[in-house]
């Protein structure tokens, strides 16, 4: 059943929701001072943090230079915010049809919270 609402438009959708995931984390990090790249690859989000790069990494040398404690940090503070993050710094985040416009909101509001709360 899952798989029949899975259709063109299902995926549209899945991709414009991951593009918005991918700019409320850059905009709060950024408005924050974090340097942050979340690179969208169809429906999936990734994660880079650090200021060896200005733009997302494009092959494992770069992905492996990646802040790992400041991720940590960032995980932290999100979990003491209520969101759930993936534990580790070079995993993907994944949207769902279930991630509408309310989440999306509720989720850019307790991401500023957690990166004001960061020690850096």
């Amino acid at each position: 059943a899952t798989l029949q609402q899975l259709d063109q438009d299902a995926y549209m959708e899945l991709l414009a929701r991951a593009r918005h995931l991918s700019a409320v984390l850059r905009d709060a990090c950024a408005s924050h001072g974090i340097r942050a790249q979340f690179p969208v690859v169809g429906t999936l989000v990734g994660m880079y943090f650090g200021d060896a790069m200005t733009s997302a990494p494009t092959n494992f040398d770069e992905a492996k230079s990646t802040d790992e404690k400041l991720y940590a940090q960032f995980f932290h503070a999100l979990l003491k915010a209520g969101v759930a993050m993936p534990p580790g710094a070079y995993e993907a985040l994944f949207v769902g049809l279930a991630h509408n416009d309310a989440v999306m909101d509720d989720l850019a509001e307790r991401v500023a919270v957690a990166m004001g709360s960061l020690q850096r």
